[in-house]
């Protein structure tokens, strides 16, 4: 039971876990998952229904669902925002010529291209206006991107349109884009052909509740039949409840308490020198230090203090905003006493590009990666499967191994080349 007791140290000790990551009920602290009780977790008996041909009770959830943007047509899913992909990238693929990926892409839309034998092209947000965009094209689109930033949805779409283009949103962090005024829109709101969002990540609902959006009865029609196909065949009725129960948060969210309460957290960071940048996305702030690295600040904020962050990159610590409301049990007053405690000095140093080396990553410089290399958090590739490591690719890849980043396939990389040369 070793993951239990990692997990119970951490909820229960002198020092609990803070959470500022998802999944968005921060440790079952924001909505209304205490409802749950293990006995629900049934399965496709009398009374109840088929995720994969719903038709009765959690048929009455995807139109509840769907009552979120008119127009749409909408599918709970259980094997998260991947399976949503994945599923919406076969929907599309026999009318796609190419698939447009815009921006950084998630993992799981190059697995999905991949696997569809489609082509695609890359393409830089500040590049679409001159770009010769084709009926046969497909975008594939992060809106909001990882860190709460976001581009233009409404002229992305408007242009694909104009074109005869499709464009598929990975709107995996925007599941809560439109709960109440000072939130973003969602995609769907500038006509999204489909919209992914991940319920989990920043509603309260469970790891994995997902929900996909269609604008077309066709589309959604070979949507569902590339979910059959993708999706566990027991799905978890835990999972689907969660989503119920997220989907009624959103329905009856005020958002009083969470800007007054995200103001008095930014006045908080700030009066300890914290540098906090606020992005577009109200629940997504970033953090800096002017005497430290944004790794050293992340040691310092989870190993010292035990608030635990979304994601640490050079730029900054993201930390994901609970969407606090009346009753919760969020540990708002504890989280800022600990903010109090911190007494940032200046006697640590900030890193410099002094970075040791790290053992058998630079003998991967000029060999074809046979695996790609993921940071992960975000889920971003930094190289490819078959692309070339570049001397700049084996820097940014000892630079995150020096500041603990973790990185999917590194390890099968270097074991690859090892095991050629014996």
């Amino acid at each position: 039971m070793n993951l239990y007791k990692t997990i119970e140290t951490m909820l229960n000790s002198d020092k609990p876990h803070i959470s500022m990551h998802v999944p968005g009920h921060k440790n079952n602290a924001i909505g209304y998952l205490s409802m749950l009780d293990a006995r629900f977790d049934m399965t496709e008996i009398d009374g109840l229904d088929d995720l994969h041909e719903p038709e009765g009770v959690l048929e009455d959830i995807n139109m509840n669902l769907s009552l979120k943007y008119p127009g749409y047509t909408a599918q709970m899913m259980v094997n998260g925002t991947t399976n949503g992909i994945l599923s919406a990238v076969f929907s599309l693929k026999e009318l796609t010529d190419r698939f447009i990926v815009v921006g950084d892409g998630h993992k799981s839309v190059y697995h999905a291209i991949r696997l569809s034998g489609v082509h695609y092209t890359e393409i830089a947000y500040a590049d679409l206006n001159g770009f010769d965009t084709a009926s046969g094209d497909t975008f594939i689109v992060t809106y909001p991107a990882y860190t709460g930033d976001l581009m233009d949805i409404e002229q992305l779409i408007s242009l694909a349109h104009e074109h005869g283009a499709r464009v598929i949103t990975d709107e995996a962090h925007g599941a809560h884009f439109d709960i109440a005024p000072g939130f973003p829109a969602s995609s769907m709101a500038y006509g999204s052909d489909i919209t992914i969002q991940s319920y989990h990540k920043m509603l309260p609902a469970l790891t994995m509740a997902s929900v996909i959006f269609t604008k077309s009865i066709s589309v959604h029609r070979e949507v569902m039949k590339y979910i059959n196909w993708f999706e566990t065949s027991s799905p978890s009725y835990l999972v689907m409840l969660s989503i119920e129960s997220a989907h009624e948060f959103y329905k009856t969210y005020h958002p009083e308490s969470f800007f007054s309460k995200r103001t008095r957290l930014i006045e908080a960071l700030r009066r300890e020198s914290i540098i906090v940048s606020e992005k577009a996305d109200p629940a997504k702030i970033m953090l800096s230090h002017p005497e430290f690295s944004a790794y050293e600040l992340a040691k310092v904020l989870t190993k010292e203090h035990h608030i635990h962050h979304e994601m640490v990159t050079d730029a900054g610590v993201l930390w994901c905003l609970p969407l606090f409301h009346r009753g919760d049990r969020y540990p708002y007053e504890n989280l800022l006493k600990r903010i109090g405690e911190l007494r940032l000095g200046s006697n640590q140093p900030a890193d410099d590009d002094s970075i040791p080396p790290v053992t058998g990553v630079e003998q991967l410089r000029g060999r074809v990666c046979r695996r790609t290399i993921v940071p992960y958090p975000p889920g971003v590739p930094m190289i490819h499967e078959g692309e070339t490591f570049s001397r700049e690719h084996i820097k940014r890849i000892t630079h995150n191994m020096y500041n603990h980043v973790r990185m999917e396939g590194i390890g099968h990389n270097i074991e690859y080349y090892k095991n050629e040369e014996n």
